[in-house]
């Protein structure tokens, strides 16, 4: 082993007990089925970031969510740099959880002499399928005030513009400027169900190197993808999440290892909770949703994909966001979720050409890329099934 990854590994973290997630399922909301899964997130990164390259590498975990928990006695992270390896038990570089169940993976990196640097994490997690009474959902009044650990959720973060105007203008003309005139359950529907019928998917939710590699999540955001209205699921997800916090109601993306239509046991999958009175974090998925005719559906009657979703328990959470909570350190793409910047003066997430050329849009200036290394950073996503 080298000098280089005992350093590395040199800075364990403290590690707060795991416990219940504060906002479980409950009332007319339940968890039913239950997977246990074993899975990889490997990170690589092929080249060194730009700024502050002493800067740890980061990555958001659920931990203890409502829909997924993952053994924080088991898991572990592996560095690779060149020939040297090292694996080392994730609680030495894991902080947190917070209240909401997610914490922090931070790996301590020096300056690194041999690139790609590797970073993989390997754990095992149990997710659980969600059972909605959407009746009895619905006789629930709107709360005298939400839970201080929610409260977060109704604020604008980045790809999730809920301030921008044409979601707040979208919301208001839709519930005639009086959301609370009907239940939260039925108003949640309602808005899921108008952002589904003006939003049209035509792209892929991945973001896809030049050959071939996963290198992330193809999103605009919910501001330009309303504006333009077409983009990626991922998109209609931030557009449903931004017109739910629009109108009052805590909402948030969730991004983790999918299953469905789209993405597969090996892709990120992307879908959606809202949180609601006397229920908790109800898990929604809009692309599901869309492929039902959503349009016709009765918000008070059940609706298969909100609430209900019966295959749950094949998807597993990894954040609740796209990208840290300043954007400005992701790497390359939205998530993996953190690094320096790869290149500071492309835009981002980075365009790569033909050419494997990375190029500033404002200035012409250009970032040639190795053939044998065409992407700053990819990402590779493995699901077994666990004991």
């Amino acid at each position: 082993m080298t000098t280089l990854l005992a350093f590395i590994m040199s800075a364990p973290l403290q590690v707060a007990p795991a416990g219940p997630p504060l906002i479980a399922p409950e009332g007319p909301l339940q968890r039913t089925e239950s997977v246990r899964h074993r899975f990889t997130v490997t990170v690589t990164v092929n080249y060194s970031p730009a700024g502050t390259p002493s800067a740890p590498w980061t990555m958001p975990l659920v931990v203890n969510g409502p829909w997924s928990a993952v053994d924080t006695s088991g898991f572990e992270v592996t560095l690779i740099a060149g020939t040297d390896q090292l694996t080392e038990k994730g609680t030495e570089l894991f902080e947190g959880p917070d209240a909401l169940g997610i914490g922090d993976i931070s790996a301590p990196i020096p300056a690194v002499q041999v690139w790609p640097l590797q970073v993989r994490v390997t754990a095992v997690a149990t997710s659980w399928s969600s059972e909605f009474d959407d009746a009895a959902a619905i006789e629930i009044p709107w709360p005298s005030a939400w839970p201080t650990a929610v409260m977060p959720m109704l604020k604008p973060s980045a790809l999730i513009e809920s301030n921008s105007a044409i979601i707040t203008e979208t919301v208001k003309k839709l519930t005639k400027d009086d959301v609370k005139s009907v239940p939260p359950a039925q108003a949640a529907k309602l808005i899921v169900q108008d952002a589904c019928k003006r939003f049209k998917v035509g792209q892929t939710h991945m973001n896809i190197g030049p050959q071939s590699q996963l290198r992330g999540i193809d999103v605009q955001g919910a501001q330009a993808a309303a504006t333009a209205g077409t983009g990626s699921p991922a998109d209609l997800v931030c557009i449903c999440v931004a017109m739910l916090r629009a109108g009052g109601l805590p909402a948030r993306p969730v991004i983790g290892l999918g299953s469905a239509r789209w993405g597969g046991a090996n892709e990120y999958g992307i879908w959606a909770e809202v949180y609601l009175p006397g229920c908790g974090w109800t898990p929604f998925d809009p692309d599901v949703l869309r492929q039902q005719a959503i349009a016709t559906l009765d918000p008070r009657t059940r609706w298969t994909g909100f609430g209900t979703l019966p295959q749950l328990q094949r998807r597993i959470a990894l954040a609740w966001s796209f990208g840290p909570t300043n954007p400005a350190t992701a790497f390359d793409s939205w998530a993996p979720w953190g690094w320096s910047r790869f290149a500071p003066e492309a835009t981002f997430p980075v365009a790569i050409n033909a050419g494997s050329v990375v190029t500033n849009a404002a200035t012409g200036a250009s970032t040639s890329l190795s053939p044998q290394r065409p992407v700053p950073s990819s990402i590779r996503l493995e699901r077994t099934s666990a004991p």
